[in-house]
């Protein structure tokens, strides 16, 4: 995270119920396998469309990682990145 725009973003990402949901499902650890796209959706009753644009979202912001097999996507959450960011807001708190 360089800058202000980029940990916005980040936030921005984090805004959303539905995106803290999925980031509650998502493995965080790299022992636990990810996680399909329609796995999540039926998980939290939503369209796979909903998730995906939902998961896009995440993914853009950096807090995501995702890999396509076959025909599918799976998700995992980047730990390091979500550390990260925290780290950077808690910096530019100190400083106020």
């Amino acid at each position: 995270m360089e800058t202000e725009e980029e940990l916005a973003g980040v936030f921005q990402a984090l805004s959303d119920p539905l995106r803290l949901r999925f980031l509650e499902l998502l493995p965080k650890e790299k022992i636990r396998e990810p996680i399909s796209v329609c796995d999540l959706a039926k998980r939290l009753g939503v369209s796979q469309p909903n998730a995906s644009h939902h998961l896009k979202i995440l993914r853009s912001a950096g807090l995501i990682r995702c890999h396509k097999q076959g025909g599918c996507s799976y998700y995992q959450v980047d730990s390091d990145q979500v550390r990260l960011a925290m780290r950077h807001m808690e910096a530019r708190l100190e400083t106020v």
